[in-house]
């Protein structure tokens, strides 16, 4: 009895925090601003005249991309793309499957995966790096940003409980991931509630 009622408790937390305003509130709560200092500084001398956000949620990791280059957020939830919309009026928001994208082939300069990958299952994980790599220009790059799973930190393993996401992963899993389609030529991890995970891959020319 317990137990069920913990799983109702959670679904309904789930519920309200799929409210776009309510989710970037938990995201800034949850230690977003730097994160996102940290995307951005990592990033800063890609190439980027397309960027391509799978799982942009509400676009709140446009601003790490330069204010001139086309930045598409994509998503499978429409309140989060209005969201987006509403921030960023002139932005392209797309509602799309990151295993299926409705985009030329060869037509982006980086794919973005940022704290999307746990709620992701395995199959579907390595349907959306395919589909990355498609999307991408040889040359191209990924980049792969989540929190990762460290037993060892109380306070993440807290936060896992109330994720919406189902599939989290270690950090060794997550990069071999990355290394099956792309060359790593970035990979860190840092903390700041949660552990995470931030990787650049790139799509060699020859592939």
């Amino acid at each position: 009895m317990a137990t069920n009622i913990s799983k109702m408790f959670v679904g309904a937390l789930h519920k309200i925090a799929a409210q776009p305003w309510v989710y970037d509130l938990i995201q800034r709560a949850a230690g977003q601003r730097k994160c996102i200092e940290l995307v951005r500084k990592t990033v800063a001398t890609l190439p980027a005249q397309t960027v391509v956000d799978v799982g942009g949620g509400t676009g709140n990791f446009r601003e790490v991309w330069p204010a001139n280059c086309r930045y598409v957020c994509l998503d499978l939830e429409m309140p989060k793309l209005l969201s987006f919309r509403a921030k960023v009026p002139d932005g392209l928001a797309v509602l799309s499957d990151g295993s299926r994208m409705s985009l030329a082939s060869g037509s982006a300069d980086v794919v973005t995966c940022i704290a999307v990958t746990h709620h992701l299952s395995g199959a579907l994980l390595d349907r959306v790096m395919d589909e990355a790599f498609r999307v991408l220009r040889a040359g191209g790059r990924i980049v792969l940003f989540d929190p990762v799973v460290n037993r060892e930190r109380w306070i993440g393993q807290m936060l896992w409980r109330l994720d919406r996401g189902a599939y989290p992963r270690t950090a060794e899993e997550l990069r071999e991931k990355l290394e099956r389609r792309f060359r790593v030529t970035h990979w860190e991890r840092f903390a700041v509630y949660h552990e995470y995970a931030l990787g650049i891959g790139t799509k060699l020319a020859s592939d």
